[in-house]
């Protein structure tokens, strides 16, 4: 009877899995093509120049991976050797998808030791789907949540982090060894998060603290302290890389989120809630079902307001204020609280006493994790260079026929841009020995024009692309200063290359 009943609570658990599964896969896998824009290519870019420097043993090639962003998108295509070619830097889809699905196995495993009930488990399953899922067709949300970004790699990194607050609390482990393994467990999520973008020490600063006075509590001075330390030294690699080359990536993102940069993407909070709700709707059901619960909770369950599970929950919702305070709103910086927000009521909803074993919980995460990483495989043929590259690849051959050696964009958009054009020289043999400079954004930093105009002058060639395809407005301020400058000074007509850009040779020599 005991084997039956513990058959029939390892199937609950499997059902669940098999569930939450099916939610979440539809959030970060698509199979739809993809066309890379601004940020992605970037991402892109430094993952083929440090596959290419890690393979080849080339150190000072690593320098790749430091920037204005953290490291974690650029270590994507280290599995695959060193990435030469298009097709071989795709496989970056299939990077990304894994460890997200890891994290999200992850999260599942400590949802169940946690002990959510296993409807509102699936409920917020159902409720994150709703939200980033791929309903309606060409919702903003679903495509930012399965680009090639760091967006929901820091989402379901957050939810991992989160959930280590009432997983402490509920689980406890008084032995030395396994406070030293808690400790590894945080480091190894809390490093991610940083790695990944430097907002996550928002969470970092609040979650530490916690997790150490839970552990004080119920493992004693020994354990906290063993904890601790295994916690300082796992992260040491990440805390010693941000210390080192950390200081333009705080810069970047203060610069983007409060700074002088944010205004530029303002927009203001109701038009910005009003294009949200009416490009994926489904978040009015994960929002309302969320507000009912916690009215439910804050009415009849008012004793569990003090406890952890309640500080993880206020945490996230901190969190959302700040990415709805900042001016640059974007729906995917809202990804970790439209993640975590559901399954966090669902842990408050479900009370204590629901937990599942630690073999039911990690033989449903390990079958979920198997599932994903088979439906993950297929993306890799998600990137189109054609709609990416195309216009990209036609400056290049055209270059290639002139003999230019410095390209300058006077112009930016979503199809052609400094970054994309990075990458086509980085995937093609055309474009080695060609430089190309943009002069999109010199109007944002108050240049006076005169430099833009000695930029032309020095450039072999200059490129704009037609007006209606140029974004964000912004960053073409001086566009029609800048082709009638080129006029004047190249005496050519320009040469029309993909469609809709005119190419200006200012100095063409012909080989």
């Amino acid at each position: 009877m005991d084997k039956v009943l513990d058959i029939l609570g390892k199937s609950k658990w499997l059902v669940v899995a098999a569930l939450f599964a099916f939610c979440v896969a539809p959030t970060f896998i698509s199979y739809q093509p993809y066309q890379f824009r601004w940020d992605d290519s970037n991402y892109l870019l430094g993952s083929i120049k440090v596959s290419q420097a890690f393979w080849s043993g080339n150190v000072h090639g690593l320098g790749a991976m430091v920037g204005k962003r953290p490291p974690a998108m650029a270590l994507l295509g280290l599995p695959w050797g060193p990435l030469a070619s298009w097709d071989a830097a795709s496989k970056c889809f299939i990077t990304l998808a894994a460890v997200i699905s890891l994290l999200a196995a992850l999260c599942l495993y400590l949802l169940l030791r946690i002990g959510v009930k296993p409807f509102f488990l699936v409920a917020a399953s159902v409720c994150v789907v709703a939200s980033i899922g791929p309903y309606p067709p060409g919702a903003s949300a679903h495509w930012d949540a399965t680009a090639s970004m760091a967006d929901n790699l820091f989402a379901w990194t957050t939810l991992a982090a989160v959930l280590l607050i009432p997983y402490e609390a509920r689980t406890h482990c008084p032995s030395i060894k396994g406070a030293v393994m808690r400790g590894i467990l945080w480091g190894s999520i809390l490093s991610l998060g940083a790695m990944t973008k430097v907002n996550f020490f928002y969470f970092i600063v609040l979650i530490v603290p916690t997790l150490f006075f839970i552990r004080l509590h119920y493992g004693g001075l020994r354990g906290a302290v063993a904890a601790l330390i295994a916690f300082a030294c796992w992260s040491a690699p990440s805390a010693i890389y941000l210390a080192r080359w950390g200081r333009p990536v705080f810069d970047n993102a203060k610069a983007f989120s409060f700074g002088r940069l944010a205004d530029f993407y303002y927009i203001p909070l109701l038009q910005f809630l009003g294009d949200t709700i009416r490009e994926s709707p489904g978040l009015v059901l994960s929002f309302v079902l969320t507000v009912t619960a916690l009215i439910y909770i804050v009415i009849q369950r008012r004793r569990i307001l003090w406890g952890p599970d309640f500080l993880t929950l206020l945490i996230m919702i901190g969190f959302g204020i700040v990415v709805l305070a900042s001016h640059n709103r974007q729906i995917r910086f809202a990804f970790p609280a439209i993640v975590a927000l559901p399954f966090l009521t669902g842990i408050l909803m479900s009370g204590k006493g629901h937990s599942a074993s630690g073999r039911s919980a990690a033989l449903a995460a390990g079958l979920v994790l198997c599932g994903l990483l088979v439906a993950s495989v297929p993306t890799r043929h998600r990137a189109n260079r054609q709609q990416s590259l195309g216009r990209a690849d036609a400056v290049l051959a055209q270059a290639a026929g002139c003999n230019a050696k410095r390209i300058m964009l006077a112009t930016d958009s979503p199809t052609l841009n400094r970054n994309l054009m990075h990458l086509a020289i980085a995937v093609s043999a055309l474009g080695a020995a060609v430089r190309v400079d943009t002069l999109a954004y010199q109007a944002m930093s108050g240049a006076p024009i005169e430099e833009d105009f000695r930029a032309i002058r020095e450039s072999d060639e200059v490129v704009f692309q037609d007006k209606d395809a140029l974004s964000p407005p912004f960053a073409n301020q001086r566009v029609l200063e800048y082709e009638r400058y080129t006029r004047q000074q190249g005496g050519f007509d320009p040469i029309r290359v993909g469609g809709d850009v005119s190419v200006y040779p200012m100095y063409c020599r012909k080989k």
